[in-house]
């Protein structure tokens, strides 16, 4: 803590009890302490000239009043070190180190000037003429900051030596590196002293566009594998604490207890294109590490510079035992990557991105201003000894300079440098895995065109004049908000929804362009996926673009349609009737729905055939498995019981079918499995979410868990959107689902003591407290049936809770570092805000779900209150910032890490549900009229019937 200007002394008798500060300048005290140092430190140079240089370097230490307190500025240190920037005091530390190494002459104490060593061969300050002398405070001040100074001058002197231009190869050439790729020189280059430096040149390039190889730590140099095991010997030189782009420069080696031993500095960090020299020296003999970037000394473990850490675990920077370290044994160096046990350990690479010029490694060790000098030093220097390097140079070992047109060799060994990459990395025809181009000041890297691709492009989409704006607006909106601000908040969203529309035609046009007519695009890689061979993003999608306006992209996949006659002959394997349904059927139907298409009727019509072919147990249930080419269905491969979900998601689709075909085959296969179903729960609401094999004539319910998220969700939901779809005639379903309602707010609904609400799991009548993402639509749902039902049937807490569930599913993403939801969450009842949710370790991925979008669009769709606009907003750019990929949106592996890997997988419900929800987040009200459709568990508007 700072000292109070007024500082409290013991009171005497016939004293005040309070002390006041001189109001300017060093207290007296002050001065005493710092010439007594001062005194003692010049006398003691002259006794230790011959100490061990750990000896002087504590010596060091006392004139300097300590690093830490000197560069922290901290009050108890000597005030004549106060005001100066933290590159000076660095400076200041390499200056007094020089003078340590240099030959200290004998002055006399009583000269009243400070150690030549120490003002750096500069002349004694000037004296004024003659007169009274000084008070002993004055002198001693005086004597102070005379030491400052002549550091300060040294400081000076030390960096104009070291101002030393950018000086690459004779050929100018660079090479480029791309995150997937590096050189490798097969030659052993540890040794127990070693002096590493290279020039690099690291261009800021957006992370979403960092590839598998590279998400987060960009390697310089390794000879050691990626990891902390102590087999994985030898050191690495990287940029970048794992799992973030926090610009630290850090280098790693391994001993008896870890292979991940780092030391870093946390204040100075490699900056963004521009041309630095990095490197470090290593010393077993002098248990001794430091680390330089561009011209300064930012790590030294004697020096007590920088900080250590072993396995993430910071400790005192003196610990790190370099004497302990354990030397590689691989007989090789990466330049771009750490060391690989296997090329298909993508993961593990951490490949460099952007350019690195000139590269040296010298079997010796130097610290302090020599290192700077070293590495800055010319190519030519270093191989001839000169002197202008400041140390000798008889232990070079690699010097690398790149020529264009030509291999990279080690002009030391003539040794050459290999190009390497990941596996399934593709440099394109003719081209080397790590291009040599022409020196440039400011070079352009071929990933930059790639990363200005990925920003956020906005596609404006159709808008509504104000006076057609303002008809769509409900008078319970008017009342509320009134025009002027309604109409603000959509000029607002109008934005927001280019720039989803945005995202949309980056997802369309990579599919479009790397899978066309497959089932799904790899985001990442833009390798073609198959599940059972339906072009299921294409159907999907279809009623999204229709939605967004896209009639262009429309249109080319009804041509497609035309022409492929789908689905396909011969076997497609056994998949999801349930998938299959809800995505590619309902996305046919959909499509025909929005557009009157014949098309679509005719390929659904096709597809439904084989659908039926589910539909043949003695139970009435559908077996879960179908081939869409031979129609033969069968039961899962991992599960012998009927899922409530999947029996029960497929009646408003095959409704729909028989309504617009005329045949009631689909809605009569249909009906009876929900008749089945609803005649086992008898009067419950809340039921298994398995029941007994549909091969068995009778069904009953299988185990005591029920849940609102997977394999239990879109059950209730059906009930409901049935009911809306056959024009609020069915009784029975109604009642089914108010049943249902009731027992999950008696039985289900729960609150934390921070405030968040969640519907907890029930199994064996005891709740889990924790929730799945999926559950998020029951908010939506409340809101339908709150609005869909007779006023004298809506129970009073369905609005409420669906508010307060609508806010708990946008912590769940608000609360990630990256903004993302993870699968799902566990609550903590009895803890306050901030505490009460948490992310199990089996749950931390994002597979792009769309179901908390789907919460706040029907939130927003009936209340109209802009702040879910806002949080819809809020939960869309962190798709943009982590998913968004070369070829659409990449699934994301761990929300909690800023860089976590991406899954290289993107499921048709992105297309489908997640962005069209968001786009009607931010679409005039009447984009999808409710009265007018019912969405099915997919997102896929079908007009209910008259």
């Amino acid at each position: 803590m700072k000292p109070a200007r007024v500082r409290r002394k013991k009171r005497r008798k016939g004293e005040e009890d309070t002390e006041q500060l001189p109001a300017k300048g060093p207290g007296f005290h002050w001065y005493i302490f710092s010439l007594s140092i001062l005194l003692v430190t010049a006398f003691s140079f002259l006794n230790f000239l011959s100490l061990p240089d750990a000896r002087a370097h504590s010596l060091l230490s006392a004139v300097l009043l300590k690093r830490r307190a000197a560069i922290s500025g901290d009050p108890h240190s000597d005030p004549a070190f106060h005001g100066i920037n933290d590159e000076e005091r660095i400076a200041l530390l390499k200056a007094a180190e020089e003078a340590l190494q240099a030959p200290l002459p004998v002055v006399q104490a009583d000269q009243g000037h400070e150690h030549a060593a120490l003002r750096g061969g500069q002349k004694p300050f000037a004296t004024s003429a003659p007169g009274p002398p000084a008070p002993p405070e004055k002198s001693a001040a005086n004597m102070a900051l005379q030491a400052v100074d002549s550091l300060r001058a040294r400081s000076k002197a030390v960096f104009s030596a070291i101002s030393i231009p950018l000086q690459l190869g004779s050929g100018g050439g660079i090479a480029t590196f791309s995150g997937e790729s590096w050189l490798q020189l097969d030659e052993a280059v540890d040794a127990d002293e070693l002096t590493f430096g290279a020039w690099i040149y690291v261009p800021q390039i957006p992370e979403m566009s960092f590839p598998l190889a590279s998400e987060s730590m960009k390697t310089i140099a390794s000879t050691k594998v990626s990891g902390c095991s102590t087999t994985n010997k030898g050191w690495a030189l990287f940029m970048h604490e794992w799992s973030t782009t926090n610009r630290q420069l850090r280098l790693s080696w391994t001993d008896s207890v870890s292979g991940c031993n780092e030391i870093y500095s946390e204040s100075t960090l490699v900056p963004y294109d521009k041309w630095v020299m990095v490197g470090f020296s290593l010393s077993k003999a002098r248990n001794r590490a430091s680390i330089m970037l561009d011209k300064q000394l930012i790590v030294d473990t004697q020096l007590g510079l920088g900080k250590y850490s072993r396995q993430q675990q910071t400790m005192g920077i003196q610990q790190a035992g370099i004497d302990q370290r354990i030397l590689s044994d691989s007989g090789k160096i990466l330049f771009g990557a750490h060391i690989m046990p296997k090329a298909t350990d993508i993961a593990m690479a951490h490949g460099f991105i952007g350019f690195m010029g000139d590269t040296r490694i010298l079997a010796q060790s130097t610290d302090g201003a020599k290192l700077v000098n070293l590495l800055h030093c010319e190519a030519k220097d270093l191989t001839s000894g000169s002197p202008n390097c400041g140390t000798h140079t008889s232990g070079l070992k690699v010097l690398v300079q790149h020529q264009v047109k030509s291999e990279s060799i080690n002009s030391i060994s003539g040794g050459r440098l290999q190009p390497r990459y990941v596996k399934g990395f593709n440099a394109g025809e003719g081209q080397s895995a790590v291009p040599i181009v022409k020196w440039d000041a400011k070079p352009a890297h071929p990933m930059s065109n790639d990363a200005a691709a990925l920003e956020i492009e906005s596609v404006p989409g159709p808008t509504l004049p104000p006076e057609k704006l303002s008809a769509t607006w409900p008078k319970e909106w008017l009342s509320r908000y009134g025009k002027e601000e309604l109409m603000k908040s959509q000029t607002e969203a109008d934005v927001w929804a280019a720039e989803v529309r945005g995202a949309m035609k980056h997802t369309w046009d990579g599919y479009r362009t790397k899978a066309w007519g497959h089932d799904e695009v790899q985001p990442n890689s833009g390798r073609p996926k198959d599940r059972d061979a339906k072009a299921v993003t294409m159907l999907d999608a279809l009623s999204t673009l229709w939605v967004m306006g896209f009639r262009q992209e429309f249109e080319e996949a009804a041509q497609w349609l035309e022409d492929s006659n789908l689905p396909g002959p011969g076997s497609h394997g056994q998949n999801s009737l349930f998938e299959i349904n809800i995505r590619a059927f309902a996305g046919l139907l959909s499509a025909y729905s929005l557009s009157g298409k014949r098309v679509f009727l005719d390929t659904a019509r096709r597809l439904g055939e084989k659908l039926l072919s589910a539909f043949t147990s003695p139970s009435g249930l559908p077996l879960p498995t179908i081939d869409i080419g031979t129609g033969k269905a069968a039961m899962h491969s991992w599960n012998a019981n009927t899922v409530l979900a999947e029996a029960t998601t497929l009646q408003v689709e095959f409704r729909y079918m028989s309504k617009v075909t005329g045949d009631s085959r689909w809605q009569e296969a249909a009906d009876k499995a929900m008749d089945v179903v609803l005649k086992a729960a008898g009067q419950r609401g809340l039921i298994p979410i398995y029941l007994s094999s549909p091969n068995k004539q009778a069904v009953s319910f299988v185990g005591s868990k029920m849940s609102m998220g997977a394999m239990g969700d879109s059950y209730y939901e059906y009930l409901l959107k049935l009911w809306i779809q056959g024009g609020k005639r069915d009784v029975q379903l109604k009642e089914a689902w108010k049943r249902a309602m009731k027992e999950m707010f008696d039985q289900m609904v729960s609150k934390t003591a921070g405030g968040l609400q969640f519907l907890a799991e029930l199994e064996g009548g005891r709740k889990r407290n924790r929730m799945d993402h999926l559950a998020c639509f029951v908010a939506g749902m409340l809101m339908l049936g709150s609005r869909s039902l007779p006023p004298e049937e809506v129970d009073a807490r369905w609005e409420p809770f669906a508010a307060d569930l609508t806010y708990t599913c946008y912590q769940m993403y608000v609360r990630t570092p990256t903004g993302l939801s993870p699968e799902y969450v566990n609550f903590n009842p009895g803890s306050g805000k901030g505490s009460d949710m948490s992310i199990p370790g089996d749950a931390p991925q994002n597979l792009l779900r769309p179901e908390a979008a789907e919460a706040v669009w029907y939130m927003w769709y009936y209340t109209g209150d802009h702040k879910y606009r806002q949080w819809g907003h809020d939960m869309f750019l962190p798709f943009l910032k982590y998913s968004k990929v070369k070829y659409g949106f990449s699934a994301i592996s761990d929300v909690r890490k800023r860089t976590a890997p991406k899954r290289d997988s993107q499921e048709s419900f992105w297309l489908g549900e997640t962005l069209k929800y968001f786009y009607l987040i931010f679409a005039p009200r009447n984009t999808v009229n409710l009265e007018e459709f019912v969405l099915n568990t997919e997102a896929q508007p079908l007009k209910v019937f008259d």
